[in-house]
Order: C-alpha cells, then structure tokens, then sequence
C-alpha cells in the first residue's frame, strides 16, 4: 500500500480532494483555489505532466460539482449526463475562470527552438500572471450561481397540486404571454433557441423587402438577432428565460453574456427537470405545467413602475420584502396585471390616453378598461411604499 502511494500521484491527489470537499470550513470557492493552487504547483515542480494536469482538474471539479455535491435537488432535476457535462462546464468556465486555469497550464508546457529557448521565461511568466488572474476571479465571486436547491425552492412554497388553474389565472397569463413573449404556448423550447421562432423573427423583418433588398435585409437582419441576444437588458429572452434568470442569478446580473448564456443552458435543463419529476411522480394537475411557471413568475420576476424597482412583480400590489404577499395573482384587477407587465419592460409609465388604444390591441383575449389603466398609471407613484402602487 505504501508502494501504491508512493509511485501513484493520482491516488494521492485524489485522496487530498476528498479530504477537502470534506472540510466543512471551507467555502466552494477556496476549494476550488486549493485545487488550482494544487495542480499548478505540481506542474511548476515537474510533478505532472500537462495530460496528467488537465485529467486530475476535470475529474476532480467533475465530481465536486455533479457527484459530491450536497445540492440534492440537483440530482433529482439533472439527470441526462449531457446536463450534467454542460452543468460542470458552465460553472467550471463561467464562476471559477477554468479557462484561465487553462492557459496557465499551457504556458508552463510551451517549448521554442533551440535559438530562442531563452524567450520561455516570458511565457513562465504569463503562466504566472494567467494563474494570479484565475485565483482572483475565482476568490472574488463576482459572478455567483445559486443552487438548485434555492432556485427550486419557490416550486415548493407553491406546488402545481395545490394552484387554481382558473378563468382568472387564464386572463393573467394571456396578458403576460401578449405582452412578453406571444410564442409561449405554441414553442416546444424554453429559450429562443428554436429554428421555428428564429425564423419567424428574421422572416418578420424582411417580409416587406424584394429581390436584392430582401438578401440584403436578411443578413442586416441575423446580424441585428445576434447583437440583440446580448441586448444589456432583454434582448429577445423568453418568459422562462427570464424567470430561470430570476431564480438563478445570485450575483453578477450585470455579466451580460455569461448570463444570456445561462438563461439559454438552464432555462431548459431546469425547467425541463422539473416537468419530468412531476410526470413520473404523476402529480395532479401537471398538464398545465406551462400556466404553472407562469404563475411562479408571478411571484418572483421583478418589474419596474417609475423609479422604483419592485422585487417580485406582486410586490406592486401589496409591498412585502422578504414575506410571502397576502394578495395572489387572483386578487389583483387585470388593469394592473397590464401595467405591471408593462413595467417589465419598463415601460409603465409611456401609458397615456394618446397611446393607451395601440398598447392595447396587442392583447389577446382580454377586456381592458383604457380609463382604469390611465387613472391607475397617473396616480401609481402617489403612495409609495404603503404597498398599494396598483389595484
């Protein structure tokens, strides 16, 4: 056994890796430093070797993230290997900077021509420099994901078995889904990724073109989606896009592409999850499992009247920080469902009487007082505070 240990470096990194995801003191971030850290020295010390490296750094973020992880609800809600992959990959390249990690080993590896062999000292110092980059992107955690326990949470303050799926919950949701996202119901995919919906959007801007102008118009088109994908605040994010995001994104809201990106992966892998628990425990009423996020979404995706900035859109109804509302969805009248869905967009308060009818033509199904609204949007902002923006 001695001889084992000795002569194999594997076991014994391996058997440190697990010393550390078991030292409860420890943060996931500084473990992921100490394994950084770990691997890097060996390769300064000739240890390893640059296949060896990369071998122990995958295994070893591989089964912290998926298999010792303490984040059960992930192993109930992920279970196709290819989520798990693309799981570890994100949080591996997109919190924890393994790319940088990367490019450190690399540089220690790289070798020149024997008149230049002197000049390596200057990539043994890049290595070093990517390697001070990746600890302190990792330490910092300026870009935090929360757990699929906590994003799961909300689903069991309200399970599916117990909503009302009711002609009110209908009238709400249709206001929502006119308003943000008209392909809800009908596209299979949680995200826009979808060749239907892609083409439905660029066949929308180049419909009225002809001949040249129409080609022309086409890639002018594709280069406008890609650039609005990263659009800084809604660039054509779906409802469950948004609210994957809302439930996701503990910090570093403001890192557009690794969180586009996110709201992309996840709003599929999660979402698709969770429809999958509920059909092999066949729990009631699991066939409105659409109407269903919708009504989560209701109860967490933020919206904006004004300058003020609500938490979770029932917050514009009956103020409650940190508590769950007293109002529902059910209790708010549809004229302020309208404008705090306007609000999403932070468009609320464009409502006037000389525009209220164009706004209005866009929702389906249901009838909308232009009076109300206009009264409710003029005299909003009067109360702040007292929890009673709208009605």
């Amino acid at each position: 056994m001695e001889t084992l240990f000795n002569e194999n470096i594997i076991f014994v990194f391996f058997f440190a890796m697990i010393a550390i995801y078991n030292y409860s003191d420890l943060k996931e971030y500084q473990r992921m430093a100490i394994i950084y850290i770990t691997v890097y020295a060996l390769m300064v010390l000739d240890i390893i070797g640059i296949k060896l490296a990369f071998f122990l750094l995958i295994v070893s973020l591989f089964s912290f993230f998926e298999i010792f992880t303490s984040d059960e609800m992930k192993f109930k809600i992920l279970v196709n290997p290819i989520y798990k992959i693309v799981d570890f990959m994100y949080i591996s390249f997109f919190q924890y900077a393994f790319g940088g990690m990367c490019l450190a080993l690399l540089m220690l590896r790289i070798k020149l021509p024997e008149p230049l062999s002197e000049q390596e000292v200057i990539f043994k110092i890049l290595s070093f420099l990517f390697m001070v980059w990746t600890l302190t992107i990792t330490l910092q955690q300026k870009y935090v994901i929360h757990t699929f326990g906590e994003m799961y949470k909300i689903f069991t303050w309200f399970p599916i078995n117990k909503i009302k799926f009711n002609e009110k919950l209908n009238e709400a949701c249709s206001i929502l889904v006119s308003i943000e996202d008209r392909e809800y119901f009908e596209r299979k995919a949680y995200s826009f990724f979808s060749l239907k919906y892609i083409l439905k959007i660029l066949k929308n801007k180049i419909s009225v073109r002809r001949g040249k102008e129409k080609i022309l118009c086409f890639f002018s088109a594709g280069n406008s989606f890609m650039r609005n994908i990263f659009d800084e605040d809604r660039g054509y994010s779906t409802i469950p896009m948004q609210l994957v995001r809302s439930l996701g994104i503990k910090r570093g809201y403001n890192c557009k592409y690794r969180r586009k990106i996110f709201e992309i992966l996840y709003s599929r892998m999660f979402f698709k999850g969770i429809e999958r628990m509920l059909n092999e425990d066949q729990v009631a009423q699991r066939q409105y499992f659409k109407q269903y996020l919708l009504y989560i979404y209701f109860h967490k995706v933020n919206t904006f009247l004004g300058d003020a900035t609500f938490s979770k859109f029932l917050n514009a109804f009956d103020m409650k920080y940190n508590k769950q509302n007293d109002k529902d969805i059910y209790d708010c009248t549809n004229e302020g469902i309208f404008i705090a869905c306007m609000g999403l967009s932070k468009r609320a308060t464009h409502i006037t009487k000389e525009n209220i009818k164009y706004y209005l033509q866009s929702i389906d199904n249901v009838e909308l007082n232009p009076d109300i609204i206009c009264n409710m949007v003029d005299n909003m902002m009067n109360r702040p505070y007292e929890g009673n923006y709208l009605q």
